[in-house]
């Protein structure tokens, strides 16, 4: 039982996110009660503190975490459109806090205005299991030494004073209440479906691009848009395309769809592209009524590795993916047909399936980085074809400063990165392969390049990340069999390695996506980590992809549902292609424990011993308080795992 608090101490709350988790805390201050402005007011300053309470020993647990968290602070009103005249008004935000540290903030009341409220995010960093808890401590007082009174404060104390209103919002709240608020049983519905990465999550990392669309509300006063994600393909990531994409299919029609459903979106950052294509193969053989329902809107990939990671690779690398150094998906970014498959699974996806359905969308567009992407290329996120000269010219402009070096390398020339590191996003200082690992990799995930002081206060006041806007059809590119008007690998500086064939094999793929289809490619100058930051995966630690989101939703979201191309073609299709590709998407997937690479087998060891405490406990629930459902202690888990 706690104590009564220091006269200072105003709030105190703990609690605790799980992968893929937020905690918002509307922090609400009233700085008088009367109706008008007192005589004599005190313009002090609150102050906050949020700390991660871990144990200090977890900070060496990064894989079974890690056990870091994500923090930001803004006003209410905050949008980075509009110029901050201020200090006192910029946002404050701490990037990875590990355990034991604190992120202090400062809450100013340098306005004189009856009520101040600000926005506080607490986002999970855990990346390699669904099993780890990271608890945190947050702490509002009206002096700055009382921060620190907090030991005999009860766990969940609250608010202490009448002024002060904090009202926490889960994971769940922020991606249900906007619906049910401005929930409407009268008007349909336009769902749109994010899709996730490698090592990732849609609750945590793509919640700014859900919440930026959720604002465009307003330019549809006649459906309701609803944002919506997978979330148990987490720490599954490793298990292959198919298993992925199968997964999010039936997710979408039988617990997502309903009858208001009448339009539908699909936007996929990385390896989600390729997730939400397979996906949209797998509704259209084994629900095809859903695209009769249901009238296909927008398409959008976000630096997703449409024709794999091979191009360039050291033999070394692909015998690495080949052996399943990141599960099964490795071997399909490799270019790997799997036992029972005619050919890899990158092959078959552009076909006559999924390029019908494709073709009803009204619009299909593809952002891809020019730089400082060293994990996607940009040939393979941007479907190979494209006005290579036009892109140099604007990146030779004094504007970027960029060495047209650093394109070809940093960009199109990083092959231990590409394929030891798939999908995952670090930075480049040297022309010159970096000796990096998983583990580096995944650092810079927590600990990215982070923006100045000068672009939060002003964003517009960067040139345009925009170096490329263009509609790319089937006639922009060489017929299927025939080679290139123009060497585009040697164009790239990619014909150094002796992967003719994979380069071959690429270019069909590309041309089998250009096949009847229009498609806008933006290519975007991002600083690092340019992976990240194209979806704004922390608001403020990846803020450089701010114009890109807002072009996405300026785009696709603004009212306005024109589609790019008037009256493509459909291809006459055979029975016996249909039922080709019929067996191939629903060739039962052989799972195993070896699916994955070794970082998926730490979520799968976990979800085993989950399951055994768990059949344990229904077996002496009886003489125990916990549930079944509970989870291990963190200590427990490192112990089973033989960590400590």
């Amino acid at each position: 039982m706690g104590t009564e608090p220091a006269r200072e101490v105003l709030y105190h709350y703990r609690s605790s996110v799980r992968i893929g988790e937020v905690e918002r805390y509307v922090i609400t201050y009233d700085l008088y009660d009367e109706e008008e402005l007192p005589e004599r007011i005190q313009l002090s300053s609150l102050w906050l503190k949020v700390k991660n309470v871990s144990s200090l020993t977890y900070r060496a647990a990064y894989l079974m975490g890690p056990y870091m968290l994500y923090c930001d602070l803004r006003t209410e009103d905050y949008h980075h459109s509009q110029k901050l005249f201020s200090s006192a008004d910029m946002p404050q935000f701490e990037p990875a806090m590990q355990p034991q540290h604190e992120f202090l903030a400062e809450l100013s009341l340098h306005r004189l205005q009856k009520r101040y409220v600000w926005l506080l995010d607490v986002v999970s960093q855990i990346i390699f299991t669904t099993n780890s808890v990271v608890p945190f401590e947050v702490t509002i007082a009206s002096a700055k030494p009382a921060l620190e009174d907090t030991a005999t404060l009860a766990p969940q104390a609250g608010s202490f004073n009448r002024r002060l209103t904090v009202n926490r919002q889960t994971t769940l709240d922020l991606w249900n209440l906007p619906q049910q608020v401005f929930d409407d049983y009268t008007k349909p519905e336009h769902l749109v479906v994010l899709t996730h990465g490698l090592h990732s999550n849609v609750t945590a990392d793509m919640q700014y691009l859900k919440e930026t669309i959720e604002q465009c509300q307003q330019y549809y006063p006649n459906e309701h848009i609803v944002v919506k994600g997978f979330g148990d393909n987490v720490c599954k990531t490793e298990k292959g395309i198919k298993y992925l994409g199968g997964r999010l299919g039936e997710y979408i029609v039988k617990q997502l769809y309903n009858e208001r459903i009448k339009r539908i979106s699909f936007i996929g950052h990385s390896l989600g592209g390729l997730t939400q294509t397979f996906a949209i193969a797998y509704i259209a053989i084994n629900y095809p009524w859903f695209f009769e329902k249901v009238d296909p809107v927008n398409f959008v990939a976000l630096s997703s590795p449409l024709l794999g990671i091979v191009t360039n690779n050291p033999a070394y690398v692909n015998i690495l993916l080949s052996m399943g150094v990141v599960g099964k998906t490795g071997q399909d970014l490799g270019l790997q047909a799997h036992q029972g498959d005619d050919q890899p699974l990158l092959c078959s996806l552009p076909g006559h399936t999924t390029r019908r359905i494709l073709r009803k969308f009204k619009k299909r567009t593809l952002y891809a980085n020019a730089v400082n992407d060293g994990i996607v290329p940009l040939y393979t996120s941007a479907l190979l074809y494209l006005d290579y000269d036009s892109i140099l010219k604007q990146l030779d402009t004094q504007e970027y400063q960029v060495d047209k070096q650093d394109f070809f390398t940093k960009t199109l020339i990083n092959p231990l990165v590409k394929a030891i590191n798939v999908l995952m996003p670090q930075t480049q200082s040297s022309s010159s392969i970096p000796k990096v690992s998983m583990f580096d990799s995944a650092m810079s995930v927590l600990l990215p390049p982070l923006p100045e002081k000068s672009y939060l206060m002003n964003p517009s006041g960067d040139p345009s990340v925009i170096l490329h806007d263009k509609m790319y059809s089937e006639a922009d590119i060489p017929e299927v069999g025939q080679p290139p008007e123009k060497n585009i690998w040697s164009s790239l500086l990619l014909n150094i390695g002796n992967n003719e064939e994979y380069k071959q094999l690429e270019e069909e793929i590309a041309k089998k996506w250009h096949k009847g289809m229009t498609w806008r490619k933006v290519i975007v100058h991002l600083k690092p980590d340019a992976h990240n930051n194209i979806i704004v995966r922390r608001r403020f630690a990846n803020a450089y992809g701010w114009p890109v989101i807002d072009h996405l939703v300026q785009n696709h979201f603004n009212g306005s549902d024109y589609p790019y191309t008037e009256g493509e073609t459909e291809e006459a299709a055979l029975d016996e292609l249909i039922e080709q590709e019929k067996k191939w998407i629903n060739r039962p997937h052989n799972e195993t424990f070896f699916d994955v690479g070794p970082t998926g087998m730490i979520s799968s060891v976990g979800e085993i011993l989950e399951n055994i405490k768990n059949s344990a406990f229904q077996k002496t629930a009886s003489a125990s308080s916990l549930k079944p459902s509970d989870s291990f202690d963190d200590d427990e888990i490192f112990r089973l795992n033989g960590l400590y």
